[in-house]
């Protein structure tokens, strides 16, 4: 899904990206693709607090002229799980043009600052 909206190849290019991009979190976004990725976390949180499971769910979804449809078959979880996908795929779309290539493989270490709440 991010790869047909952004031209990136999510793993490589978001996987590793600022302070949010990828497992967890920590500090305070470094921009608004950052931004993306901690709104992502809050609303993959929210699933999990619900009992979903993020990292085995499945989920069908098409891509027609540019919008994504999630499908609206399956459990509440999967539906669920595909709009957040949906939501951030969007979100880094739209921030394409601020993407900083010196945020990837950004080390951690160096995220400081309030973490925002969801």
């Amino acid at each position: 899904m991010v790869r047909r909206m952004t031209g990136k190849i999510a793993f490589l290019n978001y996987w590793p990206y600022g302070c949010h991009c990828g497992l967890g979190g920590k500090g305070t976004p470094k921009d608004a693709t950052d931004w993306c990725c901690h709104k992502h976390d809050c609303c993959y949180a929210h699933l999990k607090t619900d009992g979903c499971r993020i990292m085995t769910d499945n989920y069908k979804y098409s891509i027609s002229q540019g919008v994504i449809q999630c499908s609206d078959k399956g459990s509440w979880c999967e539906r669920e799980l595909c709009a957040c996908d949906k939501e951030v795929a969007l979100c880094l779309k739209q921030n394409l043009d601020s993407y900083n290539k010196r945020l990837r493989y950004y080390w951690r270490s160096r995220c400081t600052g309030h973490i925002p709440t969801c």
